[in-house]
């Protein structure tokens, strides 16, 4: 299906339809949102939204009427979503009628930060052996990572102490050529956090990002306000807020 221009070029939507390869199943929109109903093999529809909520909810009660939206979608749409619903009808439609899940930003960065301290201590990590090493150093620094170490479309980079120790990780998920990069798994040991290691490691792996595509965008929850700090001196600004469920 063909997305109308405003929308097809927009950030979120360039890069989630790359990464996530949507089947766009049905399509509405207006200029204040867009809502997409994606094709999952063997699982529900995925219900998806970007722009504005009141206009999200606006679309999501059309939908409802024209097409119907299974009580078992998963959810990801603009924040407040739910709120705004609330104020157009006393029936929203399930799964919309519960509370979200989760409240979580969509971020992203266009332009090479200004380097940072501590970034001659990241190396980028390949091979079967720095993989291994990204492996090992995640379980501490960030076991609940959402990006796979074993993810052959990755790259991992990771900043050394003094005795050659891995105490901070950064993935990215590179997608197909050309697409943007999507940052993932980043993390510090606890016992060396609040010393700059994100923010470094970051910082490479966004230059090296942006040598190969034209921007890098990342995820994180909407109450990380140190991860938030990090990323923002970084140059990346939010270009969604979303509210969850699965």
């Amino acid at each position: 299906m063909t997305l109308p221009p405003r929308w097809a070029a927009h950030p979120v939507v360039v890069t989630e339809s790359a990464h996530h390869r949507w089947d766009v199943a049905a399509a509405w929109w207006d200029d204040d949102a867009l809502l997409v109903a994606l094709a999952q093999p063997g699982a529900p529809e995925w219900v998806y939204s970007v722009g504005t909520p009141d206009a999200a909810a606006r679309l999501l009660l059309r939908a409802a009427a024209e097409r119907g939206i299974d009580p078992a979608s998963r959810t990801t749409v603009p924040r407040g979503t739910r709120a705004a619903l609330r104020l157009l009808t006393d029936a929203a439609p399930a799964p919309f009628d519960a509370p979200a899940q989760g409240a979580w930003d969509w971020l992203m960065v266009d332009r090479s930060p200004d380097r940072v301290p501590g970034e001659e201590r990241v190396e980028e990590l390949v091979g079967p052996a720095g993989r291994d090493e990204a492996r090992a150093a995640l379980v501490v620094a960030h076991p609940d990572g959402r990006l796979d170490v074993d993810e052959p479309a990755s790259r991992w980079w990771g900043w050394r102490d003094d005795d050659g120790v891995l105490r901070g990780v950064a993935g990215a998920d590179l997608g197909d050529p050309g697409t943007p990069w999507w940052l993932s798994s980043v993390g510090t040991a606890p016992d060396w956090r609040g010393r700059g290691i994100a923010s470094a490691a970051t910082a490479v792996a966004v230059r090296a990002g942006l040598k190969e595509a034209p921007m890098v965008t990342l995820h994180m929850h909407a109450d990380n306000d140190a991860a938030r700090r990090t990323y923002v001196r970084l140059g990346f600004s939010v270009e969604q807020e979303f509210e969850s469920s699965r």
